[in-house]
């Protein structure tokens, strides 16, 4: 006997259709809000990638870049004006040191921008005669090396005692210094070699390396790569301290460079080309300009000591604007190089004829220059003076041949004034506001996918 069961009437869910095209059955229609939502994630992601290529341009890297905020020509209360700062180190604790060539001795600007004063200017047991470099040991201790003396002088901040060593025994400034534990290196434009001795002992030995001019020295942050400005063929190298290896960085200079002091943080290089008024960042292995002018947009001039700061700013010594200029750092997506540098390396090195014209010298204060000259002096004397209303007199940083005249220029066209104004991570509100429209697209299909259901 066969019996025949009747569904019950107006209940189409009760049983799933298998039939793809029965419109009265609702098993095949379930199916449609999760296709919906699906194929819309995939059109608002489709959206923003298209709208992130149309707004980077192809090739396009992020890059950091760096934009002057101040420039302290005066340390109130300690310093009514800077003489020729010659030098400038970050200490561990945040603050700047700076070495005042032609006055002022050594000075400390604290992170919350207070000055003092670490070792006077003068020829007294604890002064500071002429000092041209700076670093800082393991233990706070300050390392200046004195061109008037010469010497290298370790002070104690904490109670102003100070103890000396010889000086590497070649003529010239030492124009930078770098401490690992107790080595001491020491980089003196003019002697064709980078120094290095126990701290606190007078027994001076060279460091092997490709190098022709050593003029400016730094260590890693683990102190096993030594890194090396070269003034004698213009570039920038690195020593494995453990294997001797070295490398050059291929510094893309121009014929006007004169590189000089050189810094280092967390595997970047920052090196002062003295000649052309820049400095230079090496990121993730590109160079380019990173500082050339001031908040005001006065050139640099003369530049000849670099530190990095905690949050990457780079603070600059402008030997002859008498000022330190720190710029800030920041990340922003600018296009790729369209063009070849103005300028191509070549292996010929760079050097600077005796037959340049000088450029201006800043201004010294007479009455704060030591009374004396140290027998055996360096060849560039250690101090110089003005008289009052001739005029600056011509003068080099220590340790440099004749200089040039600063350059008349605009901005280079690769560095800090020119990067895009569109970031991804900077305050263009583009992208979020693409991703909030996404976001929106999304929820109202989902709405209007809950009131079919619930219709």
């Amino acid at each position: 006997m066969h019996r025949t069961v009747r569904e019950p009437e107006g209940d189409a869910t009760a049983r799933p259709s298998t039939s793809g095209d029965a419109p009265g059955r609702r098993g095949s229609p379930r199916r449609g809000p999760g296709i919906l939502l699906a194929a819309c994630a995939a059109a608002v992601a489709v959206v923003l990638a298209g709208a992130g290529a149309a707004l980077a341009d192809p090739g396009a890297t992020v890059v950091e870049r760096w934009t002057p905020l101040r420039a302290d020509s005066s340390a109130p209360p300690v310093a009514s004006t800077f003489a020729a700062p010659n030098d400038v180190h970050v200490d561990a604790d945040g603050s700047v040191l700076v070495a005042d060539f032609a006055g002022n001795g050594v000075l400390r600007r604290s992170a919350d921008g207070v000055w003092s004063v670490v070792a006077p200017f003068g020829t007294g047991p604890r002064d500071m005669w002429n000092p041209s470099a700076l670093a800082t040991t393991a233990d706070g201790r300050v390392l200046v090396a004195e061109a008037g003396r010469p010497a290298l002088a370790t002070v104690d901040p904490g109670t102003g005692d100070v103890t000396r060593q010889g000086a590497p025994p070649v003529p010239g400034q030492v124009s930078g210094l770098a401490v690992d534990g107790a080595t001491v290196f020491a980089a003196v434009p003019g002697s064709g070699a980078l120094w290095t001795a126990p701290l606190g002992s007078d027994t001076w030995t060279t460091v092997d390396g490709p190098w022709r001019d050593p003029s400016g020295v730094a260590l890693s942050d683990d102190g096993t790569v030594l890194t090396v400005a070269d003034a004698g063929v213009d570039d920038v190298w690195q020593v494995d301290r453990t294997t001797g290896s070295a490398v050059s960085l291929g510094f893309p200079g121009e014929p006007g460079s004169t590189l000089r002091g050189v810094a280092v943080d967390h595997g970047d290089v920052f090196v002062v080309d003295n000649g052309e008024g820049r400095v230079w960042a090496r990121v993730q292995g590109s160079w380019r300009v990173a500082v050339s002018t001031a908040p005001d947009g006065s050139p640099l001039v003369n530049p000849t000591g670099v530190a990095v700061e905690a949050d990457r700013s780079l603070v600059v010594a402008d030997y002859n604007r008498q000022r330190i200029v720190t710029a800030a750092s920041s990340v922003r997506v600018v296009p790729a190089p369209t063009a070849a540098p103005s300028s191509v390396p070549t292996d010929t090195p760079t050097t600077t004829t005796p037959d340049d014209e000088p450029t201006t010298a800043p201004p010294v204060d007479a009455t704060s220059r030591p009374s004396a000259s140290p027998s055996g002096s360096a060849a560039v004397e250690p101090t110089t003076s003005t008289t009052a209303g001739a005029g600056p007199a011509g003068a080099a940083p220590p340790g440099s041949g004749p200089m040039r005249t600063a350059p008349t220029r605009t901005a280079p066209t690769d560095g800090p004034d020119h990067a895009r104004a569109l970031a991804w991570t900077g305050s263009t509100p583009m992208v979020p506001a693409l991703a909030v429209a996404g976001l929106l697209l999304l929820l109202g299909t989902a709405g209007v996918a809950a009131r079919r259901r619930r219709a």
